[in-house]
C-alpha cells in the first residue's frame, strides 16, 4: 500500500475516533452541555423548547424538553420550571385517571431531577408537596409523604419558610391526626412551630394580608381539630416547665394556649401567668391575672393584682376600672366596705360620669351599718345610701335601671316621720352621718 494511502485511512480513522469522542452527552459525562454534535442539539432543544412555552404551546415545547431532561439535565434550571409548569397544566386537562397518575409521577419526578441538579432542597420539596397534595390530597398515603416532605422543608426553612408551605404543612397535620396517623402531641408541637414562623413572617411585614388570613385560619383549624385539651395542652407544657419557667415565648404559648381552651384554673396556667408576670410585668398582665385570682376565689391576691395594676396602669380610664375592681372584691369579698368606699372614690377620680363607682359606693355604706349602735343612725344610712344611686342614674344611663331598682327597695326603709319627730327633725333636713361614712344628706321620711 502506498504510503500516502496509508496517511489517508490513518486521519480519517482519527478524524472518526475524535468525533465520537466528542459526541457525548451531559448525562453521560456529568458536563453541563455534553460534548461535541450532543451539546449542539441540547442547546438547540433547550432554546426552542423556551421559545415554545412562552407562548404556552406546550404540546410542541414536550418534545424539545424531553430532550433536555433526559440527555443533559444539568443544562438550565428552566427544564424544572418549565417542566413543572407544563405538567400541572397537563394533569388540570387530563381527564383519563391512569393517564392523569403518570403524568403525577413524571412531575414529582421533576422535582426530585431538579434537586439531584440543582440542590435547593428546602424549597423544591416545598413545592414538591403542595403539588402532591393538590392532585393526591384524598390518599392518605400521598398525604403522609407530602406531610414528610413538609417537615423537612420547614426544618430546613425555618423563619423563610413559605407562607403556602405552612398552609399545606398544617393541613396535613390535621388530616393526618384525623386519620389517627400522628397524636395530639404532635399536632401542638406542629401548631407551636407554625405560629411561631406566621408571627415572625407578620412581625417583618405587618401588612402581609395572606399570613394574617392563614393566622386565623390555622388556630381555627387547631381549636376544632380535637387535639388540644387542657389535658393534651398539661401533657404537653408541663413536662419542660421548670427548664423554660423564665422563657418568655414559651410562658406565653402556656398562657395563650390554655386561655383559648378555657384551661385558667388549672395550676399550670397560674404558675405560667404568674411567670410570665415576673418577666414581663405590666398593667395589662396584672390586671388579668387579677381576674383570674377572682374566678379562683383567691381575693387576697387579686386584690395584690388589682393594687399591681393600678401602680403600672397610665391610662386613667384603665386605671379606674382596676380602682372598681378592686373596690368590688374588698366590698363583697373581703368584708371591708370603707376600704371598698375609698377605691369607689377613686375610680370617680380618674373617670368621670360613670355611675357604677356610685352604686358600689351606696352598697357599701349599707354595709357599714355595724359602724353604729343607735337604730336611727343605722336607718339614716338608707338616706346616704340612695343619695349615691340617685347620683349614679342621673350621670350614666346605663345604670338606670340598676340604680332605680335600688332608690325603690331602700327608700322602704328611711325612718317614718313619727321617728324623724321623735329625734328633733323634720323631713327636708340637712344631716351629717358620721363614722368612717362622713356624709352631709337630707332627712327624708318613707
Amino acid at each position: 500500500m502506498k504510503r500516502s494511502q496509508i496517511v489517508g485511512i490513518s486521519v480519517f480513522i482519527m478524524f472518526f475516533m475524535n468525533t465520537t469522542i466528542q459526541a457525548q452527552k451531559g448525562i453521560e459525562d456529568g458536563s453541563k452541555y455534553g460534548h461535541g454534535e450532543d451539546s449542539v442539539r441540547c442547546l438547540k432543544n433547550l432554546a426552542l423548547c423556551r421559545d415554545r412555552v412562552k407562548i404556552n404551546d406546550y404540546m410542541e415545547a414536550l418534545a424539545y424538553w424531553r430532550v433536555v431532561f433526559r440527555e443533559c439535565p444539568q443544562s438550565s434550571q428552566y427544564i424544572y420550571i418549565d417542566g413543572a409548569k407544563m405538567y400541572n397544566d397537563l394533569i388540570i386537562a387530563e381527564k383519563d385517571p391512569a393517564r392523569k397518575e403518570a403524568l403525577i409521577d413524571t412531575l414529582m419526578l421533576i422535582y426530585d431531577q431538579r434537586m439531584l441538579y440543582f440542590d435547593q432542597k428546602a424549597n423544591i420539596l416545598g413545592r414538591k408537596a403542595v403539588d402532591l397534595l393538590r392532585y393526591r390530597k384524598e390518599d392518605i398515603g400521598s398525604v403522609k409523604e407530602a406531610y414528610g416532605y413538609l417537615e423537612e422543608s420547614i426544618n430546613l426553612l425555618k423563619d423563610k419558610s413559605s407562607i403556602q408551605v405552612i398552609s399545606a404543612f398544617m393541613n396535613c397535620t390535621y388530616a393526618l391526626f384525623a386519620a389517627g396517623q400522628i397524636t395530639d402531641m404532635e399536632v401542638i408541637d406542629n401548631y407551636s412551630l407554625a405560629s411561631d414562623i406566621i408571627d415572625y413572617i407578620t412581625a417583618e411585614n405587618p401588612a402581609d394580608e395572606d399570613a394574617r388570613k392563614l393566622k386565623e385560619n390555622v388556630d381555627m383549624n387547631f381549636i376544632t381539630s380535637g387535639a388540644p385539651t387542657c389535658q393534651s395542652l398539661i401533657n404537653y407544657f408541663k413536662p419542660g416547665y421548670e427548664e423554660k419557667k423564665t422563657d418568655i415565648s414559651y410562658l406565653k404559648k402556656v398562657v395563650t394556649f390554655m386561655a383559648t381552651l378555657k384551661c385558667d384554673k388549672d395550676p399550670l396556667y397560674i404558675q405560667a401567668s404568674e411567670a410570665l408576670y415576673r418577666q414581663e410585668p405590666s398593667a395589662m398582665a396584672a390586671f388579668n391575672l387579677a381576674r383570674l385570682f377572682v374566678t379562683m376565689e383567691n381575693y387576697n391576691k387579686a386584690e395584690v393584682y388589682y393594687k399591681e395594676a393600678i401602680e403600672k396602669e397610665t391610662d386613667p380610664v384603665k386605671k379606674a376600672d382596676s380602682y372598681y375592681q378592686l373596690g368590688w372584691i374588698t366590698y363583697a369579698k373581703l368584708n371591708n366596705p370603707q376600704a371598698a368606699c375609698q377605691f369607689a372614690q377613686q375610680a370617680i377620680n380618674y373617670r368621670s360620669g360613670w355611675g357604677e363607682p356610685y352604686i358600689l359606693m351606696g352598697d357599701a355604706y349599707l354595709a357599714g351599718k355595724d359602724c353604729f349602735t343607735d337604730d336611727f343612725e343605722k336607718s339614716a344610712i338608707y338616706w346616704a345610701a340612695v343619695d349615691k344611686f340617685i347620683q349614679a342614674k342621673s350621670i350614666d344611663p346605663s345604670v338606670s335601671e340598676k340604680a332605680t331598682e335600688r332608690i325603690q327597695t331602700y327608700s322602704m326603709y328611711f325612718p317614718d316621720v313619727e321617728t324623724i319627730f321623735f329625734y328633733s327633725l323634720k323631713v327636708g333636713d340637712p344631716y351629717k352621718i358620721g363614722c368612717w361614712i362622713n356624709e352631709n344628706t337630707t332627712v327624708r321620711s318613707r
